[in-house]
């Protein structure tokens, strides 16, 4: 049988080089001519596959992966399911120091499972929570291929991986540049525009209040677009209360017309994935309580995701020295991400910077558990000259700067820092380390 040659696509991150493009690599997967029981391939065969250069629709459907600079994508076609479904090995191109699997469906019932082991080092295994249904990208696994364990009984158990993503640096120096405001525009977007635009991000998050003062679309177009607006392609947004003057419709109209997602079908909130971090944005202006559909989907997503790492935002914050104080409403929320083994929360509201050391919901401090919580209510919108006490473990306040955290972003930790618009010397840095989610049914090493 000649090597088949799948066709190439475009990466979501960036495009190939030719260099890239003209080196092949070779993909244990199962033989499309095989024999099968209940669907499942039983047969392999070795096939060759190209550096990508188009996204399927399915992934910019699904859980959207953000890449860090650098990496390579290709399409290749691994399909098993039911009991005959055998172990199968996925490799990356010469020189490749990490690979990341690309799911387009993954369907597993009852105990059935799918153990990954990278080759030098690294194992997860993916059960039934995990993203049924929808396109995804793994986490990352050290070396240049991934072996597929399938453990299926159920014949309707059944997998496709059709991508997967590479990169040449090592796994733990492989960094994604994201950025991260809230209460924008405001007087000083402009100003803060430009600090976005020196960071020069992968990918942009903001914590609420995007355009003032009702967060109408007149607002959005006349005031958030002119400065803001050239950052669409790379913006993931959450609502403030300001949006919710005009019953958050601006808001998801504008970001709507721009092809930008707000999860506006299921209440405003949704995730994707940076690099080998999960980014979940949320909204505290619908119910966000204990039990409350957002803070259920909040548990299922977090439980299905195979990141080692995990930033959540919103706008209004569990803790904040500011004016608007303390929010027990967002212990849920806060909560639920404590449970998951999440790493850091964004948000806004109190027009000021705030660095927390992690803790829990109530305000103990706990570092092996806690979350740190950032507030950078500094986008553009006048500073709060209020300061007052906080329960949480507050580290470094400051009300007089405008600003824009900058995180670098790897699959062990970040780094994190507050950079001030021009003409302001205020700063502050931070680094940490993720909590590697998955105790469970991942496993490290």
């Amino acid at each position: 049988m000649p090597p088949f040659r799948p066709a190439s696509f475009r990466s979501s991150s960036r495009s190939s080089s030719r260099r890239r493009v003209s080196r092949r690599t070779s993909i244990t997967v199962a033989a499309t001519a095989a024999a099968a029981l209940g669907g499942s391939l039983v047969a392999s065969n070795v096939l060759a596959a190209q550096p990508s250069e188009a996204t399927p629709d399915v992934f910019a459907s699904g859980v959207q992966q953000i890449a860090s600079p650098g990496t390579d994508s290709a399409r290749l076609d691994v399909r098993a399911s039911g009991a005959s479904a055998g172990r199968e090995r996925v490799c990356a191109g010469d020189g490749a120091r990490w690979i990341r699997l690309g799911f387009e469906k993954l369907t597993l019932r009852g105990q059935d499972s799918l153990t990954l082991t990278g080759s030098d080092g690294g194992r997860y295994t993916l059960t039934s929570r995990n993203w049924q249904g929808r396109a995804f990208h793994t986490r990352a696994f050290e070396g240049g291929c991934v072996t597929v364990t399938p453990h299926l009984k159920d014949k309707a158990s059944r997998f496709a991986i059709t991508a997967y993503q590479s990169g040449e640096r090592p796994l733990a120096e492989d960094t994604v540049n994201l950025a991260a405001a809230g209460d924008i525009c405001g007087t000083a977007c402009d100003q803060t525009a430009a600090v976005v635009d020196k960071i020069g991000p992968q990918a942009l998050i903001t914590a609420g209040d995007n355009a003032y003062e009702d967060g109408t679309i007149e607002e959005f177009e006349e005031n958030y677009d002119p400065n803001w607006g050239k950052f669409n392609s790379i913006v993931r947004p959450s609502p403030g209360n300001h949006e919710y003057h005009s019953d958050g419709k601006g808001y998801f109209e504008y970001y709507g017309k721009h092809d930008v997602p707000t999860g506006e079908d299921q209440g405003g909130y949704y995730s994707f994935d940076v690099g080998d971090w999960h980014m979940v944005a949320l909204n505290s202006n619908v119910d966000s309580g204990e039990g409350s559909e957002q803070e259920q989907w909040l548990r299922e997503d977090l439980a299905a995701s195979t990141k080692p790492c995990t930033m959540a935002y919103w706008h209004h914050p569990r803790f904040s020295s500011g004016a608007h104080s303390d929010n027990s409403d967002m212990s849920a929320l806060y909560t639920a991400l404590t449970d998951n083994k999440a790493d850091v929360v964004v948000n806004g509201h109190d027009h000021h910077y705030e660095r927390f050391a992690p803790a829990l919901a109530d305000g103990t401090e706990d570092a092996e558990n806690g979350l740190r919580q950032f507030v950078i209510g500094t986008g553009g919108r006048a500073l709060y000259s209020e300061e007052n006490g906080s329960d949480g473990p507050s580290e470094k306040f400051q009300n007089d700067t405008f600003g824009v955290g900058q995180f670098q972003l790897t699959a062990e930790g970040y780094s994190f820092e507050f950079k001030p618009v021009e003409g302001r010397t205020f700063t502050d840095s931070v680094e940490g380390t993720c909590h590697a989610k998955g105790s469970g049914s991942a496993a490290r090493g």
